[in-house]
């Protein structure tokens, strides 16, 4: 059974459609940061990283109770939401990635056919129907579960700086949370293929998410969406558990509102955000720091993001070229005045070297370094 289970995983579009996304959503990151701050702030392995873990972890145990519950579908439901995932994938959004929408179009289309005449796909459609609700109300849950852990364990980890313009056209700060997981699920085809038990196969499920967070710093939006994905699998993973015992009354219904709510929830939490004063912004703190290098001298200063560099050395400085000017005269030693989160003054020291100027790897609000790049307004 391994033989088939792993032709479906690498035979299947999905997969390589997903590759492909990724890949494009790493090229695109690194073109953005360089434009912006002239250096990336980290390689591209880590979007291929993040791919595989700890996604791969929850993959196995979503797998296992879809093994348990034998969990059947047919071939005409397979290769429809293949392909249908497959024109998700290929908008780029990582925000689509999720069985919600492929759900929506195919749960839509089976509860219409009695009233809309699918022409040459009604056979299609047809098929479509015999796989029951608890299936889809199963997947929905699991896989929307799994985005809850992962939003809230991995979401906020090497997230991407970048500028924005207010609507009076002021420079700010921000953190794109833009990712792609990789979330393989076993489920099972009735016996075929020559085989007189049902076939295991694999669905190569991506997850993502894309969120900017420009009123609040990624942890804290990322939560938030976390609690909502995990609210809306708890009622899937309720309804499937409830078919067990109960005929729940338009069930298919209740799913197709939960698979809207998936992505109402995402457009509250962006509009919120965009709403909320921004936490990188410049004004009479001194330099917004955005994010630091890793294992750059900043980062070892331990500068966060949303502090920001008020003095160095008892000069004011007003943004990231004052902060540059300040340090060509203040060599070798250097003592800053840091307004952290809360508000309140710190002070950090360092010895300055050769080098330091130019490569203590803080990345302040301000002007992008390629004039011609085109900012995304707020």
């Amino acid at each position: 059974m391994s033989v088939p289970v792993l032709l479906t995983l690498i035979g299947s579009p999905l997969l390589w459609v997903t590759l492909v996304a990724l890949a494009y959503i790493s090229m695109a990151r690194i073109k953005r940061e360089r434009a912006m701050f002239r250096s990336r702030r980290r390689s591209p392995k880590s979007e291929w990283r993040h791919f595989v873990w700890p996604s791969l972890l929850l993959a196995v145990l979503g797998s296992a109770a879809t093994i348990l519950l034998e969990t059947t579908v047919n071939v005409e439901w397979l290769v429809t939401f293949t392909v249908l995932y497959a024109f998700v994938v290929l908008t780029m959004h990582p925000r689509f990635c999720s069985p919600a929408f492929p759900f929506l179009v195919m749960l839509g289309a089976v509860a219409l056919r009695d009233v809309v005449s699918y022409g040459p796909l009604e056979r299609i459609v047809d098929q479509v129907a015999e796989v029951e609700w608890p299936v889809y109300a199963l997947v929905f849950g699991i896989v929307t579960l799994a985005e809850a852990i992962l939003l809230r364990w991995n979401g906020n980890i090497e997230t991407s700086p970048t500028l924005i313009l207010s609507k009076r056209g002021q420079f700010i700060g921000g953190h794109v949370v833009k990712r792609l997981w990789f979330f393989p699920l076993v489920v099972f085809l009735p016996p075929s293929f020559g085989f007189d038990v049902p076939v295991p196969v694999v669905l190569p499920i991506p997850i993502g998410v894309s969120l900017l967070s420009t009123g609040a710093l990624p942890r804290t939006l990322l939560g938030r969406l976390s609690l909502y994905r995990g609210v809306l699998a708890i009622i899937a993973l309720g309804l499937f558990a409830a078919s067990y015992a109960l005929d729940v009354p338009y069930a298919a219904y209740v799913l197709i509102g939960l698979y809207v709510l998936y992505e109402v929830a995402l457009q509250l939490i962006k509009r919120e955000n965009r709403a909320t004063t921004p936490v990188f912004i410049n004004g009479n703190r001194g330099a917004v720091i955005v994010d630091t290098l890793p294992g750059s001298p900043g980062e070892t200063m331990q500068l966060i993001p949303g502090e920001s560099i008020y003095k160095v050395n008892g000069t004011v400085i007003t943004g990231g070229s004052s902060f540059y000017e300040a340090l060509q005269i203040h060599k070798p030693y250097i003592k800053l005045e840091v307004l952290n989160l809360n508000g309140d003054i710190r002070f950090v020291q360092r010895a300055m070297y050769e080098t330091d100027p130019h490569e203590l790897g803080i990345l302040f609000v301000g002007e992008p370094m390629s004039p011609r790049l085109r900012l995304r307004k707020l």
